[in-house]
């Protein structure tokens, strides 16, 4: 997801904002986790999620960079995630809160630290209930959803 065009610098933003978000779920029974979509960087339980830049060869910079596309990407539209809720069986969707240092564009945030808020646990992954259950480290309400139609249309089952 891209955050749209001209995005704007804003530096150590005092006021959190809110969007949408879509994860991967790493479930083994015993442990269930979220994992950024891209990378793979796994988001702590009880702690913020912290971005850095994994773009090989270029300079180290601190994460969101105007000229890169680092940082944690937040959407102002559970629409904006389409193409990633459809292309993988392990993904789970909610709502996050950013702050600290945030690029804003038409479509969304990138942004140095954020946190989930609310989980939507999809009802047509296997072992829903057990995800479910298992994203309770985050202290945060988890509810299953059935499988959205068209994903602004997301409602808990």
């Amino acid at each position: 997801m891209r955050i749209g065009a001209t995005p704007e610098v804003v530096t150590n933003a005092a006021e959190p904002v809110v969007g949408w978000k879509i994860w991967r779920v790493e479930h083994d029974g015993g442990r269930t986790r979220l994992r950024s979509v891209l990378y793979g960087s796994l988001w702590p339980p009880g702690r913020p999620a912290v971005a850095d830049c994994k773009k090989l060869y270029r300079l180290r910079h601190e994460a969101p960079d105007p000229l890169c596309e680092c940082g944690i990407h937040l959407a102002k539209s559970l629409e904006q995630w389409r193409h990633y809720l459809s292309v993988g069986g392990d993904r789970v969707f909610g709502r996050a809160m950013v702050w600290g240092n945030r690029l804003e564009g038409e479509l969304g945030w990138r942004a140095a630290t954020a946190y989930p808020l609310a989980l939507y646990v999809s009802a047509t992954l296997d072992d829903a209930e057990a995800i479910a259950e298992g994203l309770s480290v985050y202290g945060v309400p988890v509810e299953i959803a059935r499988a959205p139609a068209h994903v602004h249309e997301a409602v808990p089952a």
